[in-house]
């Protein structure tokens, strides 16, 4: 290999690894609001790869997409109400997490992570 070649390599893993370095924390786990318990009874949240659940509802998800900090999620929610199809914004922004739900209206905002 000539020097240029290895210096050409050098950069492609350089900035490979800067790339997946770059990659935001997943978002699967539990949250709830500062200094609450982590608990379903206590307002956690339970967010899985394809689900989310809490006291009042229970959704499951037929697609996700990630862009940065960003996940939308599709699928049914289950709650008081019933079931509805719906789509699940979640954000996170230094450490606080900010989750929508469209067309429901409701916002969940700066829950923390447990765990």
């Amino acid at each position: 290999m000539t020097t240029r070649t290895i210096a050409i390599l050098g950069l492609l893993i350089a900035s490979a690894a800067g790339a997946c370095a770059q990659q935001p924390r997943s978002i699967v786990g539990i949250w709830t609001q500062a200094g609450a318990a982590c608990t379903g009874a206590a307002g956690a949240l339970t967010i899985g790869p394809m689900s989310l659940s809490g006291e009042d509802v229970a959704c499951r998800f037929s697609s996700v997409k990630r862009e940065g900090n960003r996940v939308t999620w599709q699928g049914v929610c289950d709650d008081a109400e019933g079931s509805a199809r719906q789509t699940v914004i979640a954000t996170e922004t230094e450490g606080r997490l900010t989750i929508r739900y469209v067309p429901g209206g409701n916002v969940i905002d700066r829950l923390v992570r447990c765990r």
